[in-house]
């Protein structure tokens, strides 16, 4: 539940499952961080608008979703100096006329008030006008069969209800696009095979036989083998702190084993350009890594051990301490980017687009999807801090409903305009187990280059 539907008594209108306050308009306060805290209050949720008002001495209730609302105006109402020009100028026309007849017809009052009165009464006229317009400024909110009209009564609510008219916007794009996304993945799976350039993480893997990542329990397994079964009776009204509580928790584990692969979803064995990563991880700062790749050659494994600023490679089944750690600074940066964090970026992003529960025997599982990822989320995935133009993104993510941490994230990556998809898979186990990660007995070094 959002910070907003935990402020002061005066909230009326019960919150959705997973929905959180955005931000609010007071009609003479401008934007606020709290909802519904008087009267004129538009409260704008990730699901709904929602208006606090007085008419005629009775508090009225509006509340719009989202989807329903086709349009937002700004009435910005503003005094108009041309109207404030105009009416000094008849007011000093009136004095000057009053003064010149009182002198023309020798102090005769009647015909002062006359000549100078008509004027003067215009300048009130117009100076009435430019003190109280005779609109107030409106935020619009045009919906399905009725408009919303939130006051401006202030300058400061004048210049904030753009704000909110942008943020409004913003969540309307997101939820179509979010739609569209999640439309168009569903309706092509298979596309064409494409060549694999070297670097794996731009490459088109393919889909390898499943196991279990290092130490991972039945649970998991099930999970990369795609064998989970959704819970269609469950209810989570919880899902924001739920994923809430896994950034925290998952940002802050010790150790944990993991297998993560990369593959083209068009194909069905491994061919060129697949990978698979197994990994251990103990913190500070040990890495036990496992590599398998293909090429058109076949299978190529490859195995490393760092140890704070050591890295070891095993070659041919002999462990051997590198002189030289730069040289592989590429396989340092893949281990690295192989931890739970870069997914956290995802969660981070907002409420997702879908939610259920899946299980497995005893185990349970929230499953989060987001139809599209911000261009931050995306940056962490491919771990490139400048994605390419032109490239999409969507996720699903397994939180345990047990231990609130995150169990197996599948992101699905594809070019816009083009045939090149890939899909990320990767699940977690034996988190906080505490298995020390020892460096190898080293038979060498590697020579100096």
């Amino acid at each position: 539940m959002s910070q907003f539907a935990q402020q002061g008594p005066e909230r009326q209108i019960p919150w959705l499952p997973g929905e959180r306050f955005e931000l609010a308009l007071d009609s003479r306060e401008g934007a606020i961080n709290s909802s519904m805290a008087g009267a004129d209050t538009l409260t704008v949720t990730t699901h709904r608008v929602i208006r606090l008002g007085v008419s005629g001495g009775a508090k009225t209730t509006e509340v719009a979703p989202l989807d329903r609302v086709s349009a937002v105006e700004v009435l910005d109402v503003s005094r108009d100096n041309g109207r404030l020009t105009k009416a000094l100028i008849a007011l000093g026309a009136g004095l000057l006329l009053a003064w010149l007849t009182w002198n023309l017809f020798d102090h005769v009052v009647l015909f002062s008030l006359v000549a100078g009165g008509l004027p003067v009464l215009g300048a009130v006229y117009l100076l009435t006008g430019y003190l109280f317009p005779d609109e107030e400024g409106a935020l619009l909110l045009h919906c399905t069969g009725h408009t919303m009209r939130q006051p401006l009564l202030s300058e400061q609510s004048r210049h904030d209800a753009y704000l909110v008219a942008h943020r409004i916007y913003e969540l309307m794009a997101g939820a179509s696009n979010r739609l569209a996304q999640v439309q168009t993945a569903s309706a092509a799976e298979t596309p064409p095979a494409s060549a694999a350039p070297a670097n794996p993480y731009l490459g088109t893997p393919a889909r390898p036989t499943p196991r279990a990542a290092a130490s991972s329990n039945g649970g998991l397994a099930a999970m990369m083998a795609g064998t989970l079964t959704a819970d269609r009776s469950a209810l989570v009204p919880d899902v924001a702190e739920r994923i809430a509580r896994s950034i925290d928790k998952t940002a802050s584990v010790t150790s944990y084993a993991t297998r993560q692969t990369l593959r083209d979803p068009s194909h069905e064995t491994m061919a060129a350009g697949d990978y698979v990563w197994e990994m251990e991880y103990a913190a500070p700062d040990r890495y036990r890594v496992t590599q398998t790749g293909w090429s058109d050659a076949g299978e190529v494994t490859e195995r490393w051990l760092i140890a704070g600023a050591d890295f070891y490679r095993d070659a041919r089944g002999t462990w051997r301490r590198s002189e030289e750690p730069g040289r592989f600074a590429t396989e340092q940066t893949l281990t690295k980017h192989l931890s739970p964090a870069k997914y956290l970026d995802i969660l981070r992003q907002g409420f997702p687009s879908s939610h259920e529960v899946d299980a497995d025997g005893g185990s349970r599982y929230l499953q989060v999807g987001y139809g599209s990822l911000t261009r931050e989320a995306l940056a962490a995935v491919l771990a490139n801090p400048s994605p390419p133009q032109g490239v999409d993104g969507a996720a699903k993510l397994w939180l345990d409903m047990e231990t609130d941490l995150l169990a197996r994230a599948e992101v699905r990556i594809a070019e816009r305009d083009g045939d090149r998809k890939l899909v990320f898979e990767q699940v977690f186990a034996s988190y906080n187990a505490g298995q020390p990660i020892e460096p190898p007995v080293v038979a060498g070094r590697e020579p100096v280059s």
